[in-house]
C-alpha cells in the first residue's frame, strides 16, 4: 500500500509547533507537506462569500475552519484517494503510521471522514478489528475535534460543496447529518491533543466567547433518526442505554466508562 500524503495546518507566527511537528516527523519516519494556515477572518477569496455570516464564530474558528478547507482543496486537486491532515498540536502515537494506514485498507467504499484523535467518553460501535489492539468504530455522536484524521476524497468534496458556515469545523462534523458525512474512527486513539500548548483559536481571556452553535431542534431531531439509519436502531438505542449506565455509575463511583458494542 502506497503512504497516504500528510498535510500539517500551520500558521506563520507558529515556528514552534512547525518544529514539534517536525521533530515527531523524523522520529516516526513519515514526510509530510505543510499547509499554510488562515490567520483569522483573513480567508481566501473562494471563500468569502462562505463566510460572509460567520457571526457566532471567533477569528480562530474562522480562519481554522478555512484552512481545513484548503487542506481539502488540495486533496480534490491533487486528485488524492485520501490523505491524513493534522494540526499542529498533535501527539502521535509511536504506531501512528503503521496504524492510519491499516485503517484506511479496513474502510469500506463509501467513507468520507476517519477520526484518529478522540477523548473517548462515550458508547462506540466496532466495525473491525485493524490489529490486535486496534479497532475501527462508528460513533452514535461523532466527537468534534479535528487535531488529526484522514480525509477521502468524497469526504473533501462534501466539505467543499457551498454552504454557509454558521458554526466552527468540528462541530460541523460532530453533526455528520448536515452534510452527509460517513464517520469512521480508530479505537483507542492514535493521536491527542498536545498537552500545555495554548490555543490558537479559541478567544484570549477577557474577549466574550463565541455563542453557542448548535443545529436546531428539528436538525437534531433529523440527526438523530440518520444516525439510525446509518448504524442502526437497535444499535443506536442500546448506545443510549448504555451512555445512560455508565453516566450513572460515574455519578456513583467517580470511574468513568466506555463500552464498546461488539468488543471482540
Amino acid at each position: 500500500m502506497m503512504p497516504i500524503p500528510i498535510f500539517l495546518i500551520n500558521l506563520d507566527r507558529s515556528e514552534e509547533r512547525l518544529a514539534y511537528m517536525q521533530r515527531q516527523s523524523v522520529e516516526l519516519g513519515f514526510q509530510m507537506e505543510r499547509i499554510r494556515a488562515v490567520e483569522g477572518r483573513n480567508v481566501p477569496e473562494w471563500l468569502r462569500n462562505e463566510f460572509a455570516g460567520s457571526v457566532r464564530m471567533s477569528d480562530g474558528q474562522v480562519g481554522c475552519y478555512a484552512s481545513h478547507l484548503v487542506a481539502a482543496r488540495t486533496i480534490v486537486a491533487n486528485d488524492l484517494p485520501c490523505a491524513i491532515v493534522l494540526e499542529d498540536d498533535a501527539e502521535l502515537s509511536a504506531d501512528f503510521c503503521a496504524v492510519a494506514s491499516e485503517a484506511v485498507a479496513s474502510m469500506p467504499a463509501d467513507w468520507d471522514y476517519l477520526h484518529l484523535c478522540t477523548r473517548f467518553k462515550k458508547t462506540v460501535v466496532r466495525v473491525a478489528d485493524i490489529d490486535r489492539k486496534h479497532s475501527l468504530v462508528r460513533y452514535p455522536l461523532a466527537p468534534s475535534r479535528t487535531t488529526a484524521y484522514v480525509l477521502s476524497n468524497s469526504g473533501a468534496r462534501k466539505w467543499l460543496a457551498p454552504m454557509q458556515r454558521a458554526r466552527a469545523i468540528d462541530l460541523d462534523n460532530r453533526f455528520a447529518w448536515l452534510q452527509d458525512l460517513k464517520v469512521y474512527g480508530v479505537f483507542p486513539a492514535i493521536a491527542a491533543e498536545r498537552g500545555g500548548v495554548v490555543s490558537t483559536i479559541i478567544p484570549t481571556i477577557g474577549r466574550k466567547s463565541p455563542r453557542r452553535q448548535v443545529p436546531s431542534f428539528f436538525s437534531m431531531a433529523y440527526g438523530m433518526f440518520w444516525t439510525m439509519r446509518e448504524i442502526g436502531t437497535a444499535t443506536y438505542l442500546k448506545a443510549v442505554a448504555l451512555d445512560t449506565v455508565n453516566s450513572l455509575r460515574k455519578h456513583a463511583t467517580g470511574v468513568a466508562r466506555v463500552s464498546v458494542i461488539g468488543r471482540r
